[in-house]
């Protein structure tokens, strides 16, 4: 699993108001600032810890990639992260919204495997009303994301489905080198919530293991029972769930 990056949210009292303009518009870091507070969040984790939004906001305005009563060009991302040596580009060249076959979305989703991360551009729908730029830094069975604007579970782990149909654009951010896992994998020094997190990780891998066939007959006769519902049967099964599919069995 990838590691989580720095969170900054757009509209923190720090920089919230300050303003991310233009001549002929008076909108503010928390008001249109969504696409450097990703830019911040990246390089914040990977380069300096000093980065906040008002810095990549401040940047692209003296820089041109402010969009005039919009928010920040798409073109953008690839010369702020380059300023502190971070590769990005933008995969495809249009927009993908509700294309939720799209090849591009299992082409991303692998790219997070390899410890990439991804900026993506959501349209209408759970994460905005027009326009909005999130990070992306995980994909298992939900996409694990840090939204600038937000803290609403369904926005920070989106369903898979909807996020597909949302997306507009994806931006690659190369955070390999920061993702390679330890050499020695020290649970003692993980936290509970760690800990917990990749027991379910765990658990959503192991449960997409086919049923041997010498077990699918005896599992179908299960679910016909009603002892278990046949879901996730790959996965391991806790003593609770044991208890009660045993004594289902015995009331048969």
């Amino acid at each position: 699993m990838n590691k989580k990056p720095v969170s900054f949210k757009q509209g923190d009292q720090r920089w919230g108001g300050k303003p991310y303009r233009v001549p002929g518009e008076a909108s503010t870091i928390g008001s249109a600032g969504c696409g450097p507070t990703c830019a911040a969040m990246v390089i914040a984790t990977l380069k300096d810890k000093r980065v906040t939004p008002e810095t990549t906001c401040a940047w692209s305005v003296a820089h041109g990639y402010k969009a005039l009563k919009q928010g920040t060009y798409y073109s953008y991302f690839k010369p702020q992260l380059a300023a502190y040596g971070i590769e990005c580009r933008q995969l495809l060249g249009g927009r993908i919204i509700n294309q939720p076959a799209h090849p591009v979305h299992e082409q991303v989703r692998e790219y997070l495997r390899q410890g990439y991360w991804v900026i993506a551009l959501m349209g209408p729908g759970t994460w905005t009303k027009g326009g909005h730029f999130v990070l992306l830094w995980d994909w298992d069975d939900k996409v694990r994301i840090l939204d600038p604007a937000s803290s609403a579970d369904k926005r920070l782990n989106g369903d898979p489905a909807t996020f597909r149909r949302e997306v507009r654009c994806y931006w690659l951010v190369d955070a390999r080198d920061y993702n390679k896992e330890d050499e020695d994998l020290n649970i003692d020094k993980m936290t509970d919530a760690e800990v917990l997190q990749l027991g379910q990780r765990l658990q959503a891998v192991m449960g997409k293991q086919p049923v041997s066939p010498a077990l699918a007959p005896e599992l179908q006769e299960a679910q016909a029972r009603g002892i278990t519902d046949g879901s996730s049967p790959g996965a391991f099964c806790t003593r609770a769930q044991a208890a009660v599919m045993t004594l289902r069995a015995s009331k048969m």
